[in-house]
Order: C-alpha cells, then sequence, then structure tokens
C-alpha cells in the first residue's frame, strides 16, 4: 500500500528532528568518552571553532549517515514499515560506529578509518585493541539491537514534535546550520592558507572530518602571500596526540661534525654503479655501504619524512597539524650549526616547510626555474658556493640537497645522453603490461647521470673547502621507482611496497666509519636521524624516546621490518614478503614480486608495527620515583 503524500512529508518532517536528535547524541556520547582525553583548545579563537564546528559537524554526520538514506527510502518505497526500518537500520547503525569511533579514539588517538577496519575485521583486534571476546561479541550485539530499539521509539517521538507547535522551528534550524556549515569551512580554509596551527589542528579532534583547504584560490586572489605564509613559528602549545618525543634529549657531547645530507629523488636501489652514477659511485671505496636499505614509504612525503623523524608516515598528519619539528633538526638549530636548506622541487607541496623545516628561519620554499633540471643546477650552485666560502668554516654546518630531475625525467636539451634509445617525452597513457620499458628506462638512467653529475660538483667542492674529513656525508633517496619490474603494470611510485618502489642507494661517510665495507642487514630510513643525533650532535638519549629506528651501525635489538605508508595503503615491509593492512579487512600477504602469498600475516609483526603507529600519540607514563 502505498504512503499518501501528506504522510510522506510528515515524515520527512520528523526525520529532520530525527537527524537532530542523533546529532545530539552522537555530540554527548563522544563527550563521555573523549573526557580527559582531548586538551583544551591553545586559544580563544581555537576554543570558538571547536565549539561551532561541534554544532556545524555532528548534524553534517548524522544528515549523511541517517538523514540521506533513509529520505530516499521514504520518497522511493511506497510501503509503511519503510520509516520505522530505516530509523532502526539507519540510526542504529550510526549510533554504533559513532560510539565505537568515541571508545577507540579514547584509547588509542585514531578515528575510524582503513587502518583500523583493517586490523577489526581482520582478525588483529584481539591482539592489539585487547577489548574483543566471545562474551564482548554478544554484548556488543545486544547493545546494537538495543540501540536500534531505541532509535525506533526516537523517531516517533520526533514525529510527535514534528507535529506540534515546535515543528515549525525546523526549517530556521537547518538554515541556521548549512549557513554554520559554508561559515566554518570559509573559517578553516582561512585558517589554512595563513598557517594558523591552533585552527587546523582541531581536525584531528572530528571524525570523518575533511574540510575545504584553498590555498592556492587565496593566493590567486592576493589574500594571501606565498613566501610570507610559509614561515610560521613553531606551535608553543596545544600538542594533542602527539608526544614527540616521549622525553627530552641529553646531547652532552657534541662532536661538531658537520653533516650533509644529499637526497636524489626517486633514485633506485640498484642504480649505484659506475654505468649508472659515476659521480656518486666514486664515493663506494671511502664509505660504508648499506646494501639492504629501506625508505619508509614509496613517495616523497613519507620518504622524507622518515629520514629526519624516524617515525612512520603514520605520524605525517598530526605533525603536520601540529608543526612541530623533527627533534634531529631541534638540536641542529640549538646546537648552532649553519643552515643551508636546498630543495629543488617546492618545500611547501609537500608541506615541508611546516613539518621537517617548521620555524626555520630564511627558508627558500622555492627554488627559481622553469624545469627541473635548471632548478637542480641552481640548488647545486648554491651549495658549491655555501661550501666554497672560507667565512662560514669557523662554525659546522647542516647542508641539506634535494635533487628533483630523476623524479621528473628530466635534463638539459643538450645533455649528451648516455643510454640510448631514450624516449623523446614521457607519456603515461602509453604504459601497459606489454610496453617495451627499454627508452623509458634510459631516460630515467639519462635523468639520474645528469644528477649524479651535480653530486659530484658539491662533493669536489666539500674536497676543496678541507672539510670532507670532518663531515657526516650522507647520500641516498626517499622512494625508489618502479619499471613494471613486478610484471604487474606497476610504474614509478606510490603504486607498491616492492623493493623496486621502497629500496634505495645509502652511502654514509665520516669520522670512524669503515671505508669500502657494505653492509647487508636490514636497515631503514628510520635509522638516519638516530644517526645523524648520536655520531654528530653527541646524543645519549636512546632513539625509542624519538624514533622507530637505531643509529645505523647498531645491530642489537634491530629489527627486519618496519611499517610503510603511501597515500592510499599501509603495509609491512619484511626481508621476504609485504603485508597490507587491508581497508576491507584482513592482511593480505604478497612477495616482493607482489605475487599473492597463501600464508597467514605474522600478527606478532603486525602488532609490533601497529605500537610503532600508536605510541608517539600516547602520553608517556611518568617516571617511577627513586
Amino acid at each position: 500500500m502505498s504512503t499518501p503524500t501528506h504522510t510522506r512529508a510528515s515524515l520527512l518532517h520528523g526525520l529532520g528532528w530525527f537527524v537532530l536528535a542523533n546529532a545530539l547524541f552522537f555530540a554527548l556520547v563522544t563527550a563521555y568518552f573523549w573526557s580527559g582525553v582531548i586538551e583544551p583548545a591553545t586559544n580563544l579563537p581555537a576554543a570558538v571553532y571547536r565549539v561551532l564546528n561541534t554544532l556545524a559537524h555532528w548534524p553534517l554526520l548524522a544528515l549523511v549517515l541517517i538523514g540521506v538514506p533513509a529520505a530516499l527510502a521514504v520518497v522511493l518505497l511506497p510501503w509503511r514499515p519503510v520509516p520505522w526500518m530505516g530509523a532502526g537500520v539507519f540510526g542504529g547503525l550510526a549510533a554504533c560506529v559513532m560510539a565505537v569511533d568515541a571508545v577507540v579514539f579514547s584509547q588509542y588517538r585514531m578515528h575510524l578509518g582503513p587502518y583500523v577496519w583493517g586490523l577489526i575485521l581482520g582478525g588483529a583486534g584481539a591482539e592489539t585493541f585487547l577489548v574483543f571476546s566471545p562474551m564482548a561479541l554478544w554484548g556488543l550485539a545486544a547493545g546494537a539491537l538495543a540501540i536500534a530499539g531505541a532509535q525506533l521509539g526516537l523517531f516517533a517521538a520526533c514525529r510527535k514534535l514534528a507535529a506540534s507547535r515546535i515543528g515549525r522551528f525546523a526549517r530556521p534550524l537547518w538554515v541556521g546550520w548549512a549557513a554554520l556549515f559554508v561559515v566554518m569551512n570559509l573559517w578553516y580554509a582561512w585558517a589554512d592558507a595563513h598557517y594558523q596551527v591552533s585552527i587546523t589542528q582541531e581536525t584531528g579532534n572530528f571524525p570523518f572530518y575533511k574540510p575545504v583547504t584553498a590555498k592556492r584560490l587565496f593566493r590567486k586572489l592576493g589574500v594571501t602571500d606565498f613566501e610570507a605564509a610559509g614561515q610560521p613559528s613553531a606551535p608553543g602549545g596545544g600538542k594533542r596526540a602527539l608526544f614527540y618525543p616521549s622525553q627530552p634529549l641529553e646531547c652532552p657531547s657534541p662532536t661538531r661534525q658537520n653533516v650533509l645530507l644529499i637526497v636524489v629523488d626517486a633514485w633506485r636501489g640498484d642504480h649505484l654503479d659506475p654505468v649508472h652514477a659515476p659521480q656518486m659511485s666514486r664515493l663506494v671505496p671511502e664509505s660504508l655501504r648499506f646494501t639492504q636499505h629501506v625508505s619508509g614509504g614509496n613517495v616523497t612525503r613519507f620518504g622524507i619524512f622518515s629520514i629526519f623523524y624516524g617515525i612512520p608516515g603514520s605520524y605525517w598528519f598530526p605533525v603536520l597539524g601540529h608543526q612541530t619539528p623533527p627533534v634531529m633538526m631541534s638540536e641542529l638549530v640549538r646546537q648552532q650549526y649553519d643552515l643551508k636548506i636546498l630543495g629543488s622541487s617546492p618545500l611547501v607541496h609537500p608541506e615541508f616547510d611546516r613539518t621537517v623545516f617548521s620555524g626555520i628561519p630564511g627558508l627558500r620554499l622555492k627554488t627559481p626555474g622553469d624545469r627541473p633540471h635548471e632548478r637542480d643546477r641552481r640548488v647545486t650552485a648554491d651549495m658549491v658556493e655555501f661550501l666554497s666560502d672560507p667565512a662560514r668554516a669557523a662554525k659546522p654546518f647542516f647542508g641539506f640537497l634535494w635533487l628533483n630531475s630523476v623524479h621528473s625525467y628530466d635534463f638539459p636539451p643538450d645533455y649528451a645522453l648516455p643510454f640510448k634509445p631514450s624516449w623523446e617525452q614521457v607519456n603515461h597513457m602509453a604504459l601497459g603490461p606489454d610496453f617495451d620499458k627499454t627508452p623509458y628506462l634510459n631516460r630515467y638512467r639519462n635523468a639520474l647521470h645528469f644528477v649524479d653529475s651535480q653530486v659530484g660538483l658539491v662533493i669536489d667542492a666539500l674536497r676543496k673547502s678541507g672539510r670532507m674529513d670532518d663531515t657526516l656525508l650522507i647520500v641516498t633517496s626517499d622512494h625508489g621507482e618502479e619499471f613494471n619490474d613486478t610484471g604487474k603494470n606497476y610504474w614509478g611510485h606510490n603504486g607498491n611496497f616492492s623493493p623496486y618502489q621502497l629500496q634505495v642507494p645509502l652511502l654514509v661517510r665520516g669520522r670512524g666509519w669503515q671505508p669500502g665495507a657494505e653492509v647487508a642487514y636490514f636497515t631503514t630510513h628510520n635509522d638516519l636521524a638516530p644517526t645523524v643525533l648520536t655520531d654528530a650532535l653527541g646524543c645519549s638519549t636512546p632513539s625509542l624516546a624519538y624514533s622507530s629506528g637505531w643509529p645505523l651501525r647498531q645491530t642489537e635489538g634491530r629489527r627486519d621490518f618496519l611499517a610503510v605508508v603511501d597515500y592510499n595503503d599501509t603495509g609491512l615491509y619484511e626481508a621476504d614478503r609485504v603485508t597490507l593492512f587491508s581497508p576491507f579487512g584482513g592482511f593480505p600477504v604478497y612477495s616482493h614480486d607482489y605475487d599473492r602469498l597463501d600464508q597467514p600475516a605474522r600478527m606478532d609483526r603486525v602488532r609490533a608495527v601497529t605500537e610503532e603507529m600508536l605510541r608517539f600519540s600516547r602520553k608517556p607514563a611518568p617516571p617511577l620515583p627513586p
């Protein structure tokens, strides 16, 4: 039997109040579980933003999770029980999801997402969250049924409310909410463009929250300045859900050793040899070479992040929200190192200006040049000039040189190409399983050969300065690059966690480092910050306090696995395989060539990397009294 039009309209009016009632329920449940978890806002504007966004966000979630599907059911299915079924099903599911999210956030400082659902649905919930048992599951089921029943009663009450004199206030309430929703998104977009950390860090408090950003639009309109906005000061507090480092650093014996870190973007681990990189290969006989070295991610953002922070890329967004610099950079500043930060790519995309180099004065955010090879030549020349300046010899220096032409497959038009045939122009539309990769790979190798020549100029300048033997020199890459090596039609990076996209070269030269030797044990980018802090900066604090890695020469306690991330996935990289944290549940296991293996995940290692992705989000326990 169809539902009359006026009855349908009354149902929709009641549904509007039902959505608002659930929004209030969401807010009350989260407030209960988050009590004592979320710290006070850092300032008055942030407090106002939090209150107003609470009024805007919870009705949005209720509208999306309950209102829209229930309204469609009422309109499209003219059957009397449909509204009640919609209220019970959609309202019950939404309430359960929000209650679980509140509990998870209160304990682990993370909202429900692909990673958490992968743990729960994949069978690791019991080991990781320690809340699931057969009795608990029955209890959750009973609670879900009770919530669904309560939602039916709430829907009946809201229908009566809609028919009363109070019901006429529904429209102005929703109009006011829509206006507030627009205002809050504009406020956030403005705060993000102007680096107002106290506002932007509030995003971590709200589940499924994706506010609007508009930095480029504001720059086009001339209401924010690209260069000036890019150099904020580090936040002074309010580091919620981020306790990094877990204890202060103690560096009683600084060596005053220089540090030069050279990163060649997208440099494959198997391309450090005299054929592809003759200049950098000259360093091999005088450096310690790590042959099984892996980046923390298969993209620049997480690769660079793991170099400087030494922790999983899952902390990127909390770090970005708080603009927390890595302890390595903070210690370099504290010890008054002369800093030279040179990036061929802009330091604002990804937001390294607000993470890795947060608070560094005089930071050049964008290097002049229309093409990558032009910018590479510019940063090389600038570094050569810096190293050649005798007036700087009185202070130790930290140099960071990031070269991007390999990532972009670029080189000067007149560059003599050692590898032919070379693809004249990269065309990703032409790539496929049967594509002949030779010209594409040769273009990559030609770009690497060019970048290698630039690195050679820097090394020569360092030698001529007379400071080579007083410098801890590290040469590596942020991630690898694949050319369908797996045979699965993967090209470039950010596609999988195979060694072709993760394994990178690593050379370390310095005082006390064995020249010409090779290290075959498993090392990662998480080891680089502890190495610099202990070897060059004289820090004695255990690396566990600020990193997931160890100093490179430390063998005791070392793991042969790590957490790796990209823009889509999280994985467990091991010496013999890769385990993914599936957003659809479970932990599928693959070989390094990405063949699916009929093997269970090593759950002890899943739990170990899960802990690494959580422990800097928990407040450290106070030290025991003596």
